[in-house]
């Protein structure tokens, strides 16, 4: 099993709940970019993504070269109000499902690591893969994230 792979996936659990402590909510929801979200609307967006990738990581455990469907992330961001939903929760369950999913891949043997799902853009996916595109997913919207609070004069020590 690649420990150090799923150690730098469980290390950013608490990422998105440290980086909006000590906003307010008009902190949160201004534009202050880089990209057109607010901080509000990108941690609700990796709350989502991060629960549809550790959905079909699931997937791809359990079932035998399951359908993994895409995700339109701005369709995601507008038709389930991201806006409005909470972004403590959002948070939240970015942490516990990480938490959760580690815990998971903690007990897995080694050969688990390449099970794979069809993905309906990216073709053949491997739970690797899915690690590795989700832990970077993470560290790019971070990025973002910093920055958008540098530009609100809070930067995050």
């Amino acid at each position: 099993m690649d420990r150090d792979l799923i150690n730098r996936f469980a290390a950013g659990a608490d990422k998105p709940r440290l980086g909006i402590a000590g906003l307010t909510r008009a902190d949160c929801t201004a534009r202050p970019g880089p990209g057109e979200w607010s901080i509000q609307e990108l941690v609700v967006h990796l709350a989502d993504s991060d629960a549809v990738a550790i959905n079909r990581m699931k997937w791809v455990i359990a079932e035998e070269s399951p359908a993994l469907v895409a995700m339109d992330e701005n369709r995601w961001a507008k038709n389930l109000f991201a806006d409005e939903q909470s972004l403590e929760d959002a948070a939240l369950l970015f942490e516990f499902n990480r938490r959760q999913m580690v815990r998971i891949m903690n007990k897995l043997p080694a050969p688990a690591m390449d099970r794979a799902g069809m993905h309906s853009e990216r073709g053949r996916v491997t739970l690797r893969d899915l690690i590795v595109t989700y832990t970077d997913h993470l560290e790019h919207h971070m990025t973002f994230l910093h920055a958008k609070r540098e530009r609100l004069g809070k930067p995050l020590g």
